[in-house]
């Protein structure tokens, strides 16, 4: 049976999820048109994000892993890692405000039922 709380586990990491592949992508962006990078492990890691969200109960938690020289650009003028990523976080937030509607819990509930099927039937 699908609970309302997996419901809204599943809502709350689809939208961190976009959060964190939006401010990868914009970073990715900005960081390929203003900079370049020596080794190539910074554009490596723009394509490819590592990120991980972990849940804990009711509590959420994204952790991700960017390289120096991104960090490092950040904390000049270029502001091409915080300023994206609180966009991203700021946009999700409005999101997650608006809460789960019904149409959104449906759909949601039908993923998860439809996966559940796919894996006993599979």
């Amino acid at each position: 049976m699908i609970t309302e709380g997996a419901i809204k586990q599943k809502f709350i990491i689809d939208k961190l999820k976009n959060a964190a592949e939006s401010a990868f992508r914009f970073q990715k962006n900005v960081f390929q048109t203003r900079l370049k990078s020596r080794s190539g492990n910074t554009i490596a890691a723009l394509n490819s994000p590592d990120y991980v969200i972990a849940v804990s109960n009711e509590h959420f938690n994204v952790v991700s892993k960017i390289t120096k020289q991104l960090r490092l650009q950040d904390l000049g003028v270029r502001k091409i890692y915080t300023k994206p990523l609180f966009g991203a976080l700021k946009h999700a937030y409005g999101q997650l405000q608006y809460g789960l509607q019904n149409e959104i819990k449906e759909k949601i509930r039908e993923e998860l039922e439809n996966a559940v099927n796919q894996q006993d039937n599979g």
